[in-house]
C-alpha cells in the first residue's frame, strides 16, 4: 500500500436510520471517492434489520463491473449494520480481493454487543462473524482516536489509509458522505455523526 497514488479510489458504506424491532429493510449506501476529493459514484441496496445479508450485498455492490477495477479499499462504518446485520470483513476481502477496514469513533463494547446478539436467531453464525473480524485496534488520525478492524491489509497500512482518506472529520470521507446520503434519503434531511 505504500505505492498509493493521489487518485486512489475507495468505497465507503453506511446504513440509513431504521426502526428497531420492526420487520422492514434499512438502506445501505456506498460512496466511491477518488482519494478524499471527488465523488465518483454511489451505490445502494436494501438490507434486513437484524438480518444476515449485508455481507453479500456489499460484495455484490463492490463487484459490479463499473466499480471492481477501480475500488482499491473498502471502508465500513463498523461491522454492524441495521442493528445486528453483521458484515463479515474477511469474506468481503476474500470475494472482492480488496482490503476492508471497518472504522468507528467510539470503542465497541464487544461483550455488550454479544449479549444483545445472543437474543437473535443465528446467534452462533453472528458470533463467528464477529470473531473473524479480529481484534479492535486503535488508530491516531491527526490527533483523533479511531477504532478499526481490518482484513487484507496490515495495521500500519490501514492507519495510513485512514489518514489519507479523511477530509472534514477523522472518519474516511467516503463513509462520512455515505452516512449523509443514507440519512438524507431515509429522514428527508441529512444528519452528521458517521
Amino acid at each position: 500500500m505504500n505505492h498509493l497514488k493521489k487518485g486512489i479510489r475507495v468505497i465507503g458504506f453506511d446504513d440509513g436510520p431504521f426502526k428497531h424491532r420492526q420487520k422492514e429493510d434499512a438502506l445501505l449506501v456506498g460512496v466511491m471517492i477518488r482519494a478524499k476529493e471527488y465523488v465518483d459514484g454511489v451505490v445502494s441496496a436494501n438490507i434486513e434489520v437484524d438480518g444476515l445479508d449485508v455481507t453479500e450485498k456489499i460484495i455484490s455492490l463492490v463487484n459490479r463491473p463499473k466499480y471492481i477495477n477501480q475500488v482499491q479499499v473498502v471502508f465500513l462504518n463498523s461491522i454492524a449494520f441495521a442493528g445486528f446485520n453483521v458484515a463479515d470483513i474477511q469474506k468481503i476481502n476474500d470475494e472482492t480481493g480488496r482490503p476492508v477496514i471497518a472504522v468507528v469513533r467510539k470503542k465497541p463494547d464487544t461483550d455488550k454487543f454479544r449479549k444483545a446478539a445472543a437474543k437473535l436467531p443465528d446467534y452462533e453464525r453472528r458470533l463467528k462473524i464477529i470473531e473473524r473480524a479480529g481484534e479492535v485496534k486503535i488508530a491516531d488520525v491527526d490527533g483523533k482516536t479511531l477504532y478499526f478492524q481490518s482484513a487484507g491489509i496490515t495495521d500500519e497500512d490501514a492507519v495510513m489509509m485512514l489518514k489519507k482518506t479523511r477530509k472534514r472529520s477523522a472518519i474516511p470521507e467516503a463513509v462520512r458522505i455515505a452516512h449523509i446520503i443514507a440519512s438524507g434519503i431515509v429522514d428527508g434531511e441529512s444528519r452528521g455523526g458517521a
